[in-house]
């Protein structure tokens, strides 16, 4: 899985707190993005949550605010692609 991630993103990029938001807010761009890379991007995004950089998300209501926002920007995306596609 690396597609459609920024260069920003990719493995062993992300080493501080500024790299993350920076990483996440990347993500967010959904221009010219096709469901599947929207749900690559998402799934990236979760995995950075929950297992990768955890210890940087705890306690820490900036980053979850920008997560919140990023994940909700690319949920709403792959919503917008999909019923386009459905007649």
């Amino acid at each position: 899985m690396t597609g459609s991630l920024p260069e920003c993103c990719k493995e062993n990029k992300i080493t501080n707190r500024a790299e993350l938001i920076d990483c996440m807010e990347t993500l967010e761009d959904t221009k010219d993005m096709t469901i599947e890379d929207l749900k690559e991007r998402l799934n990236y995004l979760n995995v950075m949550r929950h297992t990768d950089h955890l210890a940087m998300f705890k306690e820490d209501e900036g980053l979850l605010d920008i997560y919140d926002r990023a994940s909700f920007t690319l949920q709403n995306a792959i919503e917008a692609l999909g019923s386009a596609k459905t007649p």
